[in-house]
């Protein structure tokens, strides 16, 4: 009885603790934000232009609300990328001149509309209806369906908003490079799949061989999906969608169904050196590409040092002039 009293008293405590330290954390974005962060990304200069017809095309999902993130994780990656083309996909809600400032940062970004996503889909997952409905329903159906019908590169990089790049990624670089490395990511935290192994292994059997243990999709790099891959998460829609057990649209599936593909393709799918795996705290300072995941603890870390770390990184290289940003700020 005591025992459970003291760590529940103990958990309440740690609560309240990491509850106060939150907020401030999430104060010293928001000053930040307002005070140079949202307005200053608008001012990254223009990187070269990238070429039309690319090997490598780096494709992230935003919207309006997130539009300043977007774009300093976007210019963090893509200036050390020329010869990669960035793609960038509207949930609707961005406004033609955003998207026309974006492009002028990026020159020959391609934007993909909802409805481009929509189109794309449906003319390449037309053998793969389950593939197709699913990517339809699912709130983040891009990351499977839309990103990959839409590609036109063979190796696509899927980079989330809140991903920032601080320092040349030379593993990934490699990852581009390597014929055989067919699929890279940055390892997780924690177990994030839709359900736990034992149930996928008892639902999927053979489909399932050997599941990535943290596999994360918010920084993920991987070969375009054909027909072998379609058929595969087809096959695994199926067994899933036949189990009372099972919800296909449940949180993390479609890290779940990314996982299932790595599942198959052996040595080629391996994640990322551990300078890009996720973690809590302050910023190390090993840390080539950090996902600044949606925790209280983490995403604030995007603004308060994040952009700081990547702005001074770039100033380093000459990529920003020494007095962007005010160099009283970062």
């Amino acid at each position: 009885m005591m025992s459970r009293l003291r760590k529940r008293l103990g958990a309440l405590r740690t609560a309240l603790v990491h509850g106060r330290s939150n907020r401030r954390l999430a104060e010293a974005a928001a000053i930040q934000r307002a005070d140079w962060m949202d307005a200053t990304a608008w001012t990254l200069p223009s990187l070269p232009p990238a070429p039309q017809t690319a090997a490598v095309e780096v494709h992230s999902l935003c919207g309006a609300g997130q539009v300043g993130m977007g774009l300093w994780s976007s210019w963090s990656l893509m200036r050390f990328l020329p010869a990669a083309r960035f793609v960038l996909h509207s949930d609707g809600s961005l406004t033609p001149d955003m998207i026309a400032r974006w492009q002028a940062i990026l020159p020959g970004m391609r934007v993909v509309t909802a409805d481009d996503s929509l189109a794309a889909m449906e003319i390449r997952l037309a053998q793969f209806p389950r593939v197709l409905a699913w990517s339809k329903s699912y709130h983040f159906g891009f990351k499977l369906g839309g990103l990959h019908c839409s590609a036109g590169a063979l190796k696509i990089i899927d980079m989330d908003t809140d991903v920032m790049v601080l320092s040349d990624p030379e593993g990934l670089k490699r990852a581009l490079a390597d014929p055989d490395w067919t699929m890279a990511w940055n390892v997780g935290q924690q177990y994030s799949y839709a359900y736990p192994e034992a149930v996928l292994r008892e639902v999927l059997g053979p489909l399932l061989v050997q599941l990535p243990a943290r596999l994360n999709g918010g920084f993920l790099m991987a070969t375009q999906f054909g027909d072998a891959e379609w058929g595969h998460l087809e096959e695994v829609l199926a067994q899933l969608e036949g189990d009372a057990r099972i919800d296909p649209l449940r949180y993390w599936m479609h890290q779940t169904l990314i996982a299932l593909v790595a599942s198959q393709r052996g040595t080629g799918a391996r994640p990322l050196p551990p300078e890009y795996t996720i973690y809590s705290g302050a910023t190390r300072p090993n840390t080539v590409a950090r996902h600044f995941v949606g925790n209280p603890g983490v995403r604030p870390r995007f603004f308060t040092e994040g952009v700081p770390a990547m702005v001074a990184d770039a100033r380093a290289r000459g990529q920003l002039p020494e007095g962007f940003a005010d160099t009283n700020r970062v």
